[in-house]
Parts: structure tokens; C-alpha cells; sequence
């Protein structure tokens, strides 16, 4: 503790963890949001028991909402035992993990780069960017947050390995990626970033031949198995629930499009992070040449510029392939779900771009006056404090469901999601006529969206008016005739009507495709009464 270079971390990592926790405070008075809270975690029978022994091993082998990632079940598991359903709990949690995470980031920089100043500016902003809202202030992205802890942690480790090789370390090591995997899949390019650190800040970088490059490359062996049969699990886990697009929906032209657009949007953001959304819709084949072919530019300047200088600006090189190479699985090339690109998606690709930012303005004051440090210093204390004010107001959006989809509409008027989800929101306001509008503007948007055409059913009923559900019904059975939920309410709609004949094979049809459900068994069996009288 006498040494002041110590004391200097010790200081810079509690200023980093009071800037993290007061700029993310707001987040204790949240709600959850029926944004995939919902299904992690407030109707999710087994999170809501606990730590249940039997529900500890469904964790270990479940295929939630698309995911393998026992290690987050079991985080949302141990919330629940703690706090319950109480939404406040499990916010601060998020908190802390990102606090966390923020440390870790100072601990590997600082303790490698051996700069506390520069490792410290670029952890502030990776604590305070508001391109890292969603993952923070978002219950159900708990997934990222953890996954990035033990991913930074197994950096650390891995530094200390470097300087002093030994089994114990190595075995470690592992078991961090191991644990990062199973809370998130995005850590498949864990191995990557092992490479990168060695070539900065460690730099010790592989031998280019013989049996020193043979004995590295071994040591990566175990973390590319990892890294394929997490994979292989994830892919499952998205096939059981048609998460993963055809490419007959979307063809390689627009994946690969819509990719070089989405490595320049998060450049353009990370600059100027206005008009941020909880959901990006994919813009398909509205996608124009005019707007690939400059992105496609940037990135492969950037490519160019880093190796051509790779070997005499380390760091930048490091930066660069740290975000072009962990952003690879969410790019969109294996495309999931439906959107164009989504701000959680940077929360570890932008640390290079953070390490690539701050180093080039270190470089940039080499050799010259102090006047340059102390401007440069005053610039970086000014962008810190624009990005904390940017960042609370970002995270107001994210108090409830309402705010954050009339937010997200805001920025992408034609989103189907975010006016389903908004209907929604209102539904359980008791807001019926405003849900309508927005159901409505959903299906009008996205005339597929069977859940937005089911939902429209719901509400038009709920407003007495069961002609209309009926056609609602009927159409999101046409594009989802296996759907017993969509049958058992079209049978509500005409029980309404009185059409107690068509109702039964709706609710027969419902069991037959779900014997397990309650209410259809229920109501058919009281329609049949009704019939034999």
C-alpha cells in the first residue's frame, strides 16, 4: 500500500465504480419489461421457484426462449430465491455485474499496459457508454453481463498465465471459458482475444514457426472445442424454436449487406449515440447499395490502415480485430430473430474500439508539450461527462414497457415489435382502445406477425367486438395452423357468438395439439354440456 502506484488503482478503480453505480442508479425503481422478462423470468415456472433442486438440473439441459445458458438460468434462479418477483433486486444485481465488469476491464489494462491513466479513461467509457444501456438496465440481458465477467476474468487470468505458466492457471483459465460460454454463446471468440492480448498488451506474441507455435497452438485446442460445442448447442437451442432465418427470408446478398451496414452503424453510435431503441427491425431487401458500399469502405479501410500499421501502433491493431472479430457471431450472417443490428450486441466488440480510441490519443501526445496532455485530458473528462447525461436519459426509456416501446416507435416508426409490444403494455394498463391502434399498426407493418394478428384477436374481443376476432383468429391460424393457444382463442370468439359447434373443434383441434391445455379441456367440456341439453 506504500507504493503509489498502487494507491493510484486502488483510487482510479473506486472513482471508476462510483461513476458506474451513480450514472445507473435510477435502475432500482424499474419495472420488468415484457421485452423477454416476461418469459426468463416472471412467467417462467421454474425460474420462479428458485433454487429448486429439480429446476437447478432443468437449467443444466434447457432450451429457453432459443438459448443454452444454464449459468444465467441460475442466476435469474438465485435472484428469484433472494428477492422474488420483486423487479428492484434483480436491477441492482445488474448493476453490480456491470460495476464489476467495469473493474475487471481497469485490472487487465492496467495490469498489462502498466498506463492506470489511459486503462482508466477507457474503462469509464465502456461504464458509461449509452450504447450499453440495453445490456444494463434490461433484466433479461443479465446473459452478456455475466458471460463478459467471466470472459474478463479469464483475460486476467490468462495475462498471469503468460508470465508464469502453470497448470493450475491454465485449468483456470478453462473453467472461466467454460462458465462465460454457458452464460452466453457470444464468448465463442473467447480464443480470439486470447491471441489479441498476447499480441497487446502483453505482447508476446506467437512464434510464426517450429514447435514454440505448435505448443501455443495446442493451448488454444481446448478453447475452440469449447467454443464448437457451444455452438453446436446454441444452434439446437435456436432451431427447436425457428429462431434461425432461412435464406430463402433472408438471402445472402442482405446478410451480407446488411452486415457492413451494421459494423459502421455501431462505429456511428459509439461517436454519436442518438436515437437509440430497444429494437432495430431488419431493413430485408430495402436495403440499398447506397448505403452497403460506403460501409463496406469504412470497414475494409480500417482493415487496410491496421495491417499496414499493425506491427508499429500494437494497440490499435488489437483494438480494431477485438471489435471486427467478436462481433462475427452477431453480425448477422447466421441470421436470428428479426432485427438489423441491436445495441447489447457491442457491449464487448466496443472495448476495442474503446482501447483503440484511447491509445491513439496517448500516441497522439507523445513527444509533445504538456499543454497537448492536459487539453486531450479535458476533452476525454468533458466526452465522459456527455456520455453520462446521454446515458441517463437513454435510461429513463427503460422504466417500463410503455416508455420503452413508445421510445423505440419514436426512433423506428414502422416496428411491428415495438407496436406489439407496446399493445401489449397497454392491454395490462387496461388500455384497450390504444392497444387496438397499435395491434393494428403492427399486422399493417408485419403482415405476418402471427403474435401481433393473435393479439389484435385478444383485444377486439376484449372490446366486445367477436366478428372481427374471429377474422383475426383466422388469419394467424392460416400462417400458424399448429398453434393451440391461437384455436383456443378463436373458439372463445365464437362461443361469443354463439357458434357452440365450431367452437368445440376449435377447442378439439387445440387439445389435440396440446393435450395438456387446462382451459380448452375446460370450456369444451362445458360447450358439450351445453350441446346435450
Amino acid at each position: 500500500m506504500n507504493d503509489p502506484r498502487v494507491r493510484l488503482k486502488i483510487v482510479l478503480a473506486v472513482a471508476l465504480a462510483a461513476l458506474t453505480i451513480a450514472v445507473y442508479a435510477p435502475v432500482r425503481g424499474f419495472e420488468f419489461v415484457n421485452y423477454d422478462d416476461n418469459i426468463y423470468i416472471v412467467e417462467n415456472a421454474h425460474v420462479g421457484r428458485g433454487l429448486s433442486g429439480g429446476d437447478v438440473v432443468w437449467s443444466l439441459t434447457a432450451f429457453e426462449n432459443g438459448n443454452w445458458h444454464p449459468v444465467t438460468l441460475l442466476s435469474h434462479m438465485l435472484d428469484v430465491q433472494v428477492f422474488g418477483l420483486e423487479p428492484a433486486g434483480h436491477h441492482v444485481v445488474n448493476l453490480a455485474l456491470h460495476a464489476v465488469n467495469v473493474l475487471l476491464l481497469f485490472w487487465l489494462l492496467a495490469g498489462t499496459a502498466l498506463q492506470p491513466w489511459p486503462s482508466a479513461f477507457a474503462a469509464a467509457l465502456f461504464a458509461v457508454h449509452p450504447l450499453n444501456v440495453q445490456t444494463v438496465a434490461w433484466i433479461s440481458e443479465r446473459k452478456s453481463l455475466l458471460s463478459t465477467a467471466f470472459w474478463l476474468l479469464a483475460l486476467v487470468v490468462y495475462a498471469g498465465y503468460r508470465r508464469q505458466p502453470d497448470g493450475k492457471r491454465y485449468l483456470l483459465l478453462l473453467v472461466l471459458a467454460a462458465l462465460a460460454l454457458a452464460a452466453k454463446p457470444m464468448a465463442v471468440t473467447l480464443a480470439l482475444t486470447l491471441v489479441l492480448v498476447d499480441v497487446w498488451p502483453l505482447g508476446t506474441p506467437p512464434e510464426r514457426k517450429g514447435s514454440a507455435l505448435r505448443r501455443y497452438l495446442l493451448q488454444l485446442v481446448p478453447f475452440l472445442a469449447l467454443a464448437f460445442a457451444c455452438g453446436v448447442l446454441t444452434l439446437l437451442a435456436q432451431r427447436a424454436v425457428s429462431a434461425i432465418q432461412s435464406v430463402d427470408t433472408y438471402p445472402w446478398p442482405v446478410r451480407l449487406g446488411n452486415a457492413m451496414v451494421a459494423y459502421t452503424w455501431y462505429l456511428k453510435a459509439m461517436l454519436w449515440p442518438a436515437g437509440l431503441a430497444a429494437f432495430y427491425p431488419h431493413p430485408m431487401t430495402t436495403l440499398t447499395l447506397a448505403a452497403i458500399v460506403p460501409s463496406a469502405l469504412v470497414l475494409v479501410v480500417g482493415c487496410a490502415a491496421v495491417i499496414a500499421n499493425g506491427r508499429a501502433f500494437p494497440a490499435a491493431a488489437m483494438g480494431w480485430w477485438w471489435y471486427v472479430g467478436t462481433l462475427v457471431p452477431v453480425i448477422g450472417i447466421i441470421q436470428v430473430g428479426s432485427q438489423a443490428y441491436a445495441d447489447r450486441y457491442a457491449y464487448v466488440p466496443l472495448v476495442g474500439i474503446f482501447i483503440l480510441v484511447v491509445w491513439s490519443a496517448v500516441r497522439l501526445t507523445e513527444g509533445r508539450p504538456v499543454i497537448w496532455c492536459r487539453a486531450l485530458a479535458v476533452a476525454g473528462v468533458v466526452w465522459i461527462a456527455a456520455l453520462s447525461i446521454a446515458t441517463r436519459a437513454q435510461l429513463s426509456y427503460w422504466h417500463d414497457s410503455v416508455s420503452l416501446f413508445q421510445r423505440a416507435i419514436e426512433v423506428v416508426p414502422d416496428n411491428a415489435l415495438a407496436h406489439n409490444n407496446l399493445g401489449m403494455a397497454l392491454v395490462a394498463q387496461d388500455r384497450m382502445a390504444a392497444a387496438l391502434d397499435h395491434f393494428q399498426q403492427a399486422v399493417e407493418i408485419a403482415p405476418l406477425d402471427t403474435d401481433a394478428r393473435s393479439n389484435l384477436g385478444n383485444v377486439l374481443r376484449a372490446l366486445k367486438r367477436p366478428g372481427e376476432a374471429v377474422f383475426a383468429y383466422e388469419r394467424a391460424l392460416e400462417q400458424s395452423p399448429n398453434d393451440a393457444t391461437i384455436h383456443y382463442n378463436l373458439a372463445t370468439a365464437l362461443v361469443d357468438l354463439g357458434r357452440l359447434d365450431e367452437a368445440a373443434a376449435q377447442l378439439r383441434e387445440a387439445l389435440r395439439l396440446d393435450p395438456g391445455h387446462q382451459r380448452a379441456g375446460e370450456l369444451l367440456r362445458r360447450i358439450e354440456g351445453e350441446l346435450r341439453r
